[in-house]
């Protein structure tokens, strides 16, 4: 029982051992990730997007309102028109609006759908678009890719826009659809003598827990759309898909309290007032949810490790480097640069370190190429010289032969003449 005990007691000292080994390396993750976070100028691109897209939400609204002309256009009698208002003034924000005000106004919805929809489609193609094409300008600067070409950004960006059509009202009004959806069945009792849905009226909170779960489904694959198809970089999906969570369910926080402010402010003058604020700060909000789950993405998942410096101080570095244009006067008082500058001379180190490496392997290639060529070379000079030396053996030999035959035949001359 004893040994047990200090079995266990060593396993948990191990541990405990373990997780404080490895608490100051996270530490040191989260600080780099802020630092990206931080340098890459995400809040201030946030304001970016914030702005388009609030200039976006024009065109897109207008797009919603043009369905909805469509749809008004669709439903016949006056009982489902009476219907489709009572189930607008469900909606937090609209339950005090007079009810003939609303029907005039889905009166002229419907009679102008089809203008409305040319509108949409020009505005739609021009503003929503933008907001995805300044989206991909800022995930660039996160995933440190270059911009796509003209023609096929504006594609990537007409098409991200008809998603945002389709699933950002479901995302925003996810937190109003279990009112919607009670009221609608109190209006219709026909409805409640269906067992499934009159189940669902009488379990509100279930209600309540549907519409969040949609609503976050709706903001998760939004994100997830962004974080893939936006950057110009093949993602995985893998690499993406917890970004998006963080993003989606930061949103749902937002949208899960704004009903909140609705109900109890909105019907005082104060209230109405400080709506723009809110949703000034909604579209802020947005944006820097947006620029944290792609920091999330890629500095976790894409191995994207932070600048030297803040992106300002790294560009004005390195664009002042290059085309050697900084400005004589400018103020002694800035960011020290010395870490953009040191990364850039290691840069040019590493770089000709591994072109002399390149040479030398290049060098060695061509020689263990060329080497049995020069070999058979040598072997062929040296059976071409073994040839030749027989040859002046047998010369040398038929000189002297000749010299001595010379000199015999004098000496028999001689010898006749002496007689």
């Amino acid at each position: 029982m004893a040994s047990e005990t200090h079995t266990e007691n060593e396993s948990l000292k191990d541990k405990a051992t373990e997780i404080i080994s490895e608490a100051p390396k996270k530490t040191k993750t989260l600080q780099l990730f802020f630092k990206k976070f931080g340098f890459d100028w995400a809040t201030t691109f946030a304001g970016a997007l914030a702005y388009s897209l609030l200039t976006a939400m024009v065109p897109i609204a207008i797009a919603i309102v043009a369905i909805l002309g469509f749809a008004l256009t669709l439903i016949p009698g006056q009982q489902h028109s009476t219907a489709v208002l009572d189930t607008l003034k469900a909606i937090p924000g609209l339950e005090s609006v007079q009810g003939d005000l609303v029907q005039s106004v889905t009166d002229k919805l419907a009679k102008s759908a089809g203008f409305l929809a040319i509108i949409a489609v020009l505005l739609a193609l021009f503003g929503g678009s933008r907001l995805f094409v300044a989206i991909e300008g800022s995930l660039d600067i996160v995933y440190r890719v270059r911009p796509r070409p003209l023609i096929r950004k504006n594609a990537i960006a007409i098409g991200m826009m008809l998603i945002f059509i389709v699933l950002a009202p479901i995302m925003v009004f996810a937190g109003t659809l279990p009112a919607t959806i009670l009221n609608i069945l109190s209006h219709n009792p026909s409805l409640k003598s269906i067992p499934f849905l009159s189940a669902v009226a009488a379990n509100a909170v279930i209600v309540q827990i549907g519409g969040y779960a949609g609503g976050l489904l709706a903001a998760f694959l939004l994100f997830e759309a962004i974080y893939v198809i936006v950057p110009n970089q093949r993602i995985n999906p893998r690499n993406s898909w917890q970004g998006a969570i963080v993003a989606a369910v930061l949103l749902e926080v937002f949208l899960a309290l704004f009903p909140i402010y609705t109900n109890n402010l909105l019907g005082t003058y104060t209230g109405q007032i400080g709506l723009v604020i809110v949703l000034l700060a909604f579209f802020y909000y947005f944006a820097v949810i947006l620029m944290l789950g792609a920091e999330v993405n890629a500095f976790f998942f894409e191995n994207v490790q932070p600048l030297p410096n803040d992106l300002g101080t790294f560009v004005s570095t390195m664009g002042g480097t290059l085309n050697r244009d900084r400005p004589d006067a400018e103020s002694d008082a800035h960011v020290d640069s010395k870490p953009t500058e040191q990364a850039d001379y290691t840069h040019i180190a590493h770089t000709r370190h591994e072109e002399e490496q390149n040479q030398r392997k290049n060098e060695e290639k061509q020689e263990r190429t060329m080497r049995p060529h020069i070999n058979r070379d040598r072997q062929q000079a040296l059976d071409k010289q073994k040839d030749k030396q027989p040859g002046k053996m047998s010369a040398t030999i038929g000189v002297i032969a000749g010299s001595a035959l010379t000199v015999l035949i004098e000496s028999i001359r001689m010898r006749r003449g002496g007689k």
